[in-house]
């Protein structure tokens, strides 16, 4: 891994990296047969500047980021107030997207333990696409296990998503 490394919380001045970022990593991850009409809609509707701004001045929201060499190469996104699964707790680990290009040097392992730092030593939980076995591994790895499902809509269909929690 490079020593240039570094890990932050977000600032409103990365809002148009994230958004970039996260259009390129979750085209990659889930546009595996193309883009289509619902999946354009979604990522330009969803990952825009603004939105990464609003969460980044919202107290109920983390952001954090690594870089390397003065480039976003990854970012978390935790919810301390979700709602989604209040028999698991309020803290959501929302999104950990790794840029492709370094995935596997243990850039996502780093990131979640600062997360960790963040959350302290609060239960928290996530989920993780069902086909996205490369995910569901690396959080296996880092010691979680399955705790149910949940679903993801958009485009008028449902994707299971594995709920995880740290065991």
């Amino acid at each position: 891994m490079d020593h240039s490394l570094v890990l932050r919380p977000a600032a409103a001045a990365d809002a148009h990296n994230l958004a970039a970022l996260a259009i390129q990593v979750w085209l990659h991850t889930y546009a595996r047969a193309g883009i289509r009409q619902d999946i354009s809609a979604y990522v330009l509707s969803e990952f825009t500047p603004a939105k990464f701004a609003d969460l980044i001045s919202n107290p109920q929201y983390q952001i954090l980021l690594a870089e390397i060499n003065h480039h976003l190469v990854a970012f978390a996104q935790i919810d301390f107030a979700s709602k989604e699964q209040p028999a698991l707790g309020s803290i959501e680990l929302q999104t950990l997207y790794v840029q492709e290009t370094f995935t596997g040097q243990g850039l996502g392992g780093k990131l979640l333990a600062y997360c960790e730092e963040i959350i302290s030593s609060r239960a928290y939980w996530l989920s993780s696409n069902s086909n996205n076995h490369r995910a569901i591994a690396f959080y296996a790895h880092q010691g979680f296990v399955q705790h149910g499902v949940t679903y993801f809509e958009f485009g008028g269909n449902q994707y299971e998503n594995k709920i995880l929690v740290k065991a």
